[in-house]
């Protein structure tokens, strides 16, 4: 099956797992959560199966993006090609950098995605994008990632909505189907600057009752040593919990920038029967 591939490159993206993850959510609820969207390789590809679709970042320039791109795509794409002709000028990638960093808004960081280094999201601990020029531009590969994902958000937008808080701040009153693909504690990704062991162990908590509540929840994870020897605490106590959870077909040595990872294996786990 030909998924959709979003514009936005986004380290851990799930797009290549989607062929095992898919077929293991449940379809039985009428409302889908993704309190981690990122690029939003899950959720747009999920549309036609749920009644409404909530999508979460704490990022609230790109889930302004998404919106942008579901409800009025034109003008926005229009813009960020504007901004994004940085490609054979450094100093202008860098205006652009600083442009954004005091001024944030969904065109300037989707513009800093396509002209940055390995097209990569990275903020400091200040949460200021710090990420290097990339000699890179707005190219007919990202018009053609466009145009499809633009062809199916624009379809579905009257069921998606759109929230950047914190995951915690998610309440859902009706039983609903929670995705959680959060940053790997044990991992090494310019979005971490955004997360934390302490966020990782409310976010246990939050999954608990999730499940006290009736809700179906699946979380991506990684098993297995990872940067600095370190495993991923959530993981192991979900699964010590009885959780039901499925190893997936990924080789991450090919991907992992710390290329002495230990038998690191993707996982998911969810508290239903599949």
């Amino acid at each position: 099956m030909d998924y959709i591939n979003p514009p936005f490159n986004y380290s851990g993206s799930k797009l290549k797992l989607l062929n095992q993850i898919l077929p293991l959510f449940d379809y039985n609820k009428d409302y889908f959560i993704d309190i981690f969207t990122g690029g939003g390789s899950v959720y747009v590809n999920i549309l036609d199966k749920y009644e409404k679709v909530l999508i979460n970042d704490v990022i609230s320039d790109l889930i302004g993006a998404h919106k942008k791109l579901a409800n009025n795509p034109l003008p926005f794409i229009e813009s960020v090609k504007l901004l994004a002709n940085t490609k054979d000028d450094q100093i202008l990638y860098n205006e652009l950098r600083e442009s954004y960093n005091l001024n944030n808004t969904p065109e300037g960081l989707f513009a800093l995605t396509l002209t940055c280094q390995n097209n990569m999201l990275r903020f400091n601990k200040k949460g200021k994008f710090n990420q290097t020029w990339g000699k890179r531009g707005f190219s007919d590969s990202t018009q053609k990632k466009l145009d499809s994902f633009v062809s199916i958000v624009s379809q579905y937008k009257d069921k998606i909505y759109y929230s950047s808080v914190d995951f915690y701040d998610i309440n859902p009153t009706k039983p609903s189907m929670i995705y959680l693909d959060p940053p790997y504690t044990n991992t090494e990704a310019g979005y971490n600057s955004f997360w934390s062991i302490d966020l990782e162990n409310k976010l246990y908590t939050y999954i608990k009752k999730l499940d006290q509540d009736g809700h179906s929840f699946a979380l991506s994870g990684l098993l297995g040593e990872h940067k600095n020897n370190k495993k991923s605490e959530i993981i192991y106590n979900l699964i010590d919990d009885g959780y039901n959870y499925t190893i997936l077909d990924c080789d991450y040595e090919k991907v992992a920038r710390n290329k002495n990872s230990k038998n690191s294996q993707e996982v998911l786990i969810y508290n239903y029967n599949v």
